[in-house]
């Protein structure tokens, strides 16, 4: 999960830094966006970029707080000791 988390924060700190690049600098192609079909709020691919990576730094935060959360799960129940006459855990055969 830390992983995943690592990730997808490159991914959306590229998506902001793109999305930021083409707002600042007023990227505009000849076509636009609608937002949710709505035609009259139209925005620009910059606009549409900066809300993607909007979302996908909640999805890496909500990720990174699970990751966070299992972690915490598995040290807290510690290791589970496996007893030696347990016939079902043996690994070794007999010869």
């Amino acid at each position: 999960m830390k992983r995943l988390t690592l990730v997808c924060a490159v991914i959306s700190a590229l998506l902001l830094i793109d999305g930021l690049y083409m707002v600042l600098a007023n990227y505009h192609p000849a076509d636009q966006n609608t937002f949710f079909g709505n035609q009259n709020l139209v925005l620009s691919d910059g606009e549409v970029t900066l809300i993607s990576a909007g979302f996908f730094v909640l999805a890496t935060l909500v990720i990174w707080i699970l990751a966070i959360r299992r972690g915490a799960a598995s040290r807290a129940s510690g290791p589970e000791r496996e007893q030696a006459d347990a016939p079902g855990r043996r690994t070794a055969s007999r010869t």
